[in-house]
């Protein structure tokens, strides 16, 4: 198996458990507390995140196979960032709803904090992936603020 295609088969494998976890989490949203769906951002980011992880699903299925990929990486990397920061967000605003603000505080520092780590290690192992690592971490971190961080704040 190439690089590439292990590469791919890895991200659509962490996209499938990824997606049943959105997909669980919208159920378990209807049918436990029907009330949090009239927040209309986590509902939008929620059901956002499942069409994102599954296109991101379908992009990596093609770099697996085609020769020219790059656009397909591109696409498959954009989607599953925001569709996984959405549903991290979606955990943390139902985290300060149910379980309290400090909670969910913690949950989105620890995010960052470990999508830092991550980059520090891959950085550690490849100097020119530094600009890459800053521009991912940078989108992730700022959409997790915004329409995370700042609505379990209820900023926004």
């Amino acid at each position: 198996m190439s690089g590439s295609s292990a590469k791919a088969s890895n991200r659509i494998s962490l996209n499938r458990v990824l997606l049943s976890i959105a997909i669980g989490a919208f159920f378990l949203t209807v049918n436990l507390n029907e009330e949090l769906l009239f927040e209309k951002i986590l509902v939008l980011q929620l059901v956002l995140s499942i069409p994102l992880l599954l296109t991101s699903t379908l992009a990596y299925s093609k770099v697996g196979y085609r020769r020219k990929f790059q656009k397909w990486n591109g696409m498959g990397w954009l989607t599953f960032a925001l569709g996984y920061a959405f549903l991290l967000n979606v955990i943390g605003i139902l985290l300060a709803k149910t379980s309290g603000i400090t909670i969910s505080i913690i949950f989105f520092a620890s995010s960052w904090f470990l999508a830092i780590a991550y980059s520090l290690v891959d950085i550690s192992y490849d100097r020119a992936v530094i600009r890459e690592r800053i521009y991912k971490d940078l989108l992730f971190i700022l959409v997790q603020v915004f329409l995370g961080l700042f609505v379990a704040l209820n900023i926004y």
